[in-house]
């Protein structure tokens, strides 16, 4: 886990894809801003895959967790040309 304050942060994003990257889940993407608020995007079998993965590198004694299922995702940094699909809506 970083133990020093953002500003000294010198984690490469290599190392980030090693350090959050399991055998059930990934995070794929992450957006930190100057407040107390970021999003990670995951990629996992099950939430609670998700919330594991938090507690081993102790970011569950740091922050609060809400998990949301995506259906789509569009990088426009990545656009393949495909046509977008919805797929039904899962409980």
């Amino acid at each position: 886990m970083l133990t020093t304050p953002y500003e000294e942060d010198k984690e490469t994003d290599v190392e980030f894809e090693k350090r959050w990257t399991f055998e059930t889940c990934k995070c794929v993407a992450a957006w930190l801003g100057n407040d107390d608020f970021f999003f990670c995007h995951w990629e996992a079998e099950e939430e609670q895959d998700i919330h594991d993965a938090l507690e081993l590198n102790g970011l569950d004694q740091l922050c609060v967790t809400a998990c949301y299922r995506i259906h789509t995702h569009v990088d426009t940094n990545a656009l393949t040309g495909q046509m977008r699909s919805y797929p039904p809506w899962k409980d």
